[in-house]
Parts: C-alpha cells; sequence; structure tokens
C-alpha cells in the first residue's frame, strides 16, 4: 500500500488496481466507503469500457471477446513507477491475458499527488500499437461515505452542482442503457440525496454542464469534486437497499445501449485512439472541513 500525505489529504493506494483505498481529510476524517458487504470496491478505475456491453462481449474486426462490467484494470496488479512522500505513478500494460479479452497494445497511468487543496488524479491512455485505432473508454468510480457526517441522515446530504443541471438523464436496466431519456431529477443544480433516487440503478448525466460539485453533510463537511473536458459522462449511483455509499463518477463514455451489437468502434461514447496517441483525463478531490 502507497501512502501519500500533503497538507488537505491523506490518501492510501494499492497496487491492486491501483485503486485509492483511503482519503483523509486534514482531522483524519475518512471520505472514502471502506469496503462492505453492500460493495467491495473503494475507487476502482474503469478500463478499457465503462459499464457493460451486451452478453459481456466486444466484437473487434469480427471476432468476439469476453470482457466484463468495467472491464479489467480494476483486477490487475499494476507496476510502480514513481513513489515518494507526495505522489506516486502507477501504469498498468497489456500482456497475452489482456489481449485475449481486448486485442490492442496500451499503457495504462495512474498518476496521483496529493497538494495543499487534496488529491489530484491523471489517467494517461497510450496506444502503443503501430497500426490501428484503439477504442476505449475510461472513467474512476470513487465511493464516498453516505452520511458523510456520522449520525446525519442520508437525506439531509445534498450534491451541489457549478451549473444548473436541466437535462435529461439516462437509466440502466441490468447495467446497459435504456432507450431515450428520463426527467432530471435536479432543483437547479442541487440533487437532493435519497436512496429511492437510486431504485432504478445509476443516474447517467451524458450531458452534464458542470466541470465540478459539492458533496456535502448539513455540518459542511465533505469535498469538493472537478474534472476537466475530457469527461464527458457523470454518474451518480448508490444502491437503494441502504449501504452506506454514494458514487461520483467522472467518465469518459459509458455503458452501452442495451441493444447495441457491432464493432466496439461503433459503440457510443468510446474515445479513437490513433497508433501512437494518447488520452488524457485529470479530475480533483478536495475535502470540506466542517
Amino acid at each position: 500500500m502507497l501512502t501519500l500525505r500533503g497538507a488537505c489529504a491523506t490518501v492510501e493506494i494499492s497496487e491492486h488496481g491501483a485503486e485509492p483505498h483511503s482519503l483523509r481529510a486534514p482531522d483524519g476524517h475518512e471520505l472514502l466507503w471502506q469496503a462492505g458487504e453492500a460493495w467491495r470496491r473503494h475507487a476502482p478505475i474503469l478500463f478499457p469500457i465503462v459499464g457493460r456491453v451486451p452478453d459481456d462481449t466486444i466484437t473487434v474486426d469480427g471476432r468476439a471477446h469476453p470482457l466484463t462490467q468495467h472491464g479489467f484494470a480494476r483486477d490487475l496488479e499494476w507496476d510502480v513507477v514513481t513513489s515518494d512522500e507526495s505522489s506516486a505513478t502507477l501504469v498498468l500494460r497489456d500482456d497475452d491475458e489482456t489481449r485475449e479479452r481486448f486485442p490492442f497494445a496500451f499503457e495504462l497511468t495512474a498518476h496521483y499527488a496529493v497538494d495543499d487543496d487534496g488529491f489530484a488524479t491523471t489517467y494517461e491512455v497510450r496506444n502503443a500499437g503501430d497500426d490501428r485505432a484503439m477504442p476505449v473508454s475510461i472513467g474512476s468510480h470513487p465511493a464516498f461515505a453516505w452520511p458523510i457526517e456520522p449520525g446525519a441522515a442520508k437525506t439531509d446530504h445534498v450534491v451541489v452542482f457549478d451549473e444548473p443541471e436541466p437535462a435529461p438523464i439516462r437509466r440502466l436496466d441490468h447495467t446497459l442503457v435504456l432507450p431515450g431519456h428520463q426527467p432530471s431529477p435536479f432543483d437547479g443544480s442541487t440533487l437532493r440525496l435519497d436512496p429511492a433516487l437510486f431504485a432504478p440503478d445509476a443516474i447517467v448525466m451524458d450531458r452534464v454542464a458542470s466541470r465540478g460539485l459539492r458533496y456535502v453533510a448539513p455540518s459542511g463537511r465533505g469535498l469538493r469534486m472537478t474534472w476537466d473536458d475530457v469527461f464527458d459522462v457523470f454518474v451518480v449511483w448508490s444502491r437503494p437497499d441502504g449501504a452506506h455509499l454514494l458514487c461520483l463518477e467522472p467518465c469518459v463514455g459509458g455503458a452501452a445501449p442495451i441493444d447495441f451489437a457491432g464493432e466496439l468502434r461503433d459503440k457510443p461514447g468510446v474515445v479513437m485512439i490513433p497508433a501512437g496517441g494518447r488520452l488524457v483525463a485529470s479530475y480533483r478531490i478536495d475535502p470540506l472541513l466542517p
């Protein structure tokens, strides 16, 4: 486990999946969900797909490849490239096993750093092949404690986006995107949290206007999240069964439509990285104290 310490955040990162396991505010308060029976992850990296594809199978150049929900990066051991008191860089490269599921040469790098404000994450995806474009999606799936302030009611928490979010949202069926859009659940820029919001699964914002938000309890404790323009989809998810977690997920692309069939390159939301090219996407989490 790698530990990064800064003035406003202390972060622990596992080499397994390059996954943050802990994010503590300056007063020691834990912000991340600490993995339990309801969901045994903390903040996985989603690659080379976000969400699911029908039959958990992708097609590349006419050949079928098994690829389960959110891809494989979250379940593999990463190599540590650099690590010090305030930053760490980990890398995942293709091998025989990954090419059976995703037949491309790639290099995926996760760079983490703590600074005077909080915790910054940068993903870099490099197409290591020399002959064809590579279709990918990538996302982050951090789960935060909900309630984030012990003793506070879950329904007293809000997520306030930087801009009004009137655009219709997408909903899922067995983690695949249903046709059409549903009305926005926002009150202006505010999403008032309630477990009932997630009875139809995640809130998928494929027309998100904002590039930042605040997730806060009544006391003001919580976090500020900001992301760059490369992330074109934002997902808010929790389990409707009372689990104490709230996921706030900046993504490049999303799950496949429930009726999708065809080549991976034609899946809505994928980015085509040319041979030798790169995709870079960054976001950050800054703790807020009461």
